[in-house]
């Protein structure tokens, strides 16, 4: 049985040698399987637009500022999170999972509650979507594919050689009414999110102050 010595100390290198060791074989087959998207029908019902207009500055969050003219919230994962959660209808975060920005861009309030631009994974996968290049570009080529979608001025992502041959799991079931989904959580909640955008407006309301 290979210790972690044996993989020199490198995490990455025993990841990969526990998953060929299992029946999904590659690092690919392995994201790929246990990366959740939100379902197109879902997505589409946003114009592919962020759901909330809010940031990452996690030293100033739960505060709000103009920035390049646009009034936006400040926040850490938390409101990424919360739309992903809302507009899915999750009523409570699953254990040990993380939420991933598909495009690094989060100090661009089109792109960090973009439901586009976000998917779910095991968290002992997670690391990967942020520091491998070869898996960034295959969940970037996946949103591009599921939604028509990528960053503004961002070109089209190349698409992986593996791509084709992958099996992807399938997307959350649809939500109907996101507009109502939404609505009805931030109309009942009263947490950093709710209070930011009660002052800054978001997809389907205006500021209340």
């Amino acid at each position: 049985m290979r210790n972690l010595l044996d993989f020199e100390l490198d995490g990455r290198l025993a990841l990969v040698g526990v998953i060929h060791q299992t029946q999904y074989g590659s690092l690919e087959q392995a994201v790929a399987s246990l990366t959740v998207f939100s379902h197109p029908e879902t997505v589409a019902q946003t114009g592919n637009r962020a759901v909330f207009p809010i940031i990452r500055d996690f030293a100033r969050r739960g505060t709000t500022e103009i920035r390049d003219g646009l009034h936006v919230g400040l926040d850490d994962n938390k409101a990424p999170t919360d739309a992903f959660l809302w507009a899915n209808q999750i009523k409570r975060r699953p254990p040990d999972l993380q939420f991933n920005h598909v495009h690094a861009r989060s100090v661009d309030p089109t792109c960090y509650t973009n439901l586009a631009n976000l998917c779910v994974s095991p968290a002992f996968l997670a690391k990967m979507t942020d520091t491998n290049q070869d898996i960034v570009q295959l969940l970037q080529y996946r949103a591009f594919d599921l939604y028509g979608w990528q960053p503004e001025g961002a070109s089209v992502p190349s698409k992986p050689n593996s791509y084709d041959a992958l099996v992807w799991c399938p997307p959350l079931p649809p939500v109907k009414e996101v507009h109502a989904a939404l609505s009805e959580q931030v109309a009942r909640r009263k947490d950093r999110t709710t209070r930011m955008i009660r002052q800054t407006g978001w997809l389907f309301g205006e500021p209340m102050v």
